[in-house]
């Protein structure tokens, strides 16, 4: 088992990786490929994602392709000026890929007809063009909303909802602490809803 380095050590792991040391990343993969599987798990339980040890692995290998191609670009765009450990950063591309992942595979599922997991109550063919209306309404009433954000608090909207990252990987993203994330988050929500009822919608 790997020993659990401190800052340092990390960096200098880090250093001699995208130096091409050809003993460093076999070293690096050691260090976290725990670390890796870990979130992957983390992702496809928290969605409830049927999985087995094949998915996994294969989860781990993305990840470790995503910090390896183009030049290690992932692994260079770590930033330890924010605060956060090399293995924070790990652990936030792990669950961006695995996110990725079930998006392709979302795709790939509602795309077959004949899937026997896709299975939606049975509705009309094509949405009511009332229904098609209310839905357009919406959508219009909320971007106007939003467009009476600030900048900063816009920018937290598209993370969560549009991008739909963790609160972890906002947190650095933003250069927040978590506990700030789960406030703003609130205010944002409390604000749009005061906006929509001054616009009057409840």
């Amino acid at each position: 088992m790997a020993k659990k380095k401190n800052k340092k050590e990390e960096m200098q792991l880090l250093e001699r990786v995208l130096a091409k040391d050809s003993r460093a990343f076999p070293d690096f993969y050691r260090q976290y490929y725990k670390l890796v599987i870990t979130c992957v798990r983390k992702v496809f339980n928290r969605h409830s994602v049927d999985y087995d040890q094949d998915d996994v692995a294969e989860a781990q290998n993305q990840v470790f392709l995503n910090l390896v191609k183009n030049d290690y670009r992932k692994l260079r765009q770590y930033d330890p000026e924010k605060g956060y450990k090399l293995s924070s950063w790990v652990g936030l591309i792990s669950i961006n890929t695995a996110y990725d992942i079930l998006r392709k595979r979302k795709l790939e599922t509602s795309s077959l007809d004949d899937d026997d997991h896709y299975m939606p109550e049975p509705v009309s063919e094509t949405p009511s063009p009332l229904k098609n209306l209310e839905r357009k309404e919406q959508v219009e009433i909320l971007m106007k909303a939003i467009e009476q954000l600030t900048d900063n608090e816009r920018r937290f909207v598209e993370l969560f909802y549009e991008h739909q990252l963790t609160h972890e990987e906002i947190a650095y993203r933003m250069s927040l602490s978590i506990n700030t994330v789960y406030s703003k988050k609130n205010k944002i929500k409390n604000k749009l809803k005061k906006i929509l009822k001054q616009m009057g919608r409840n």
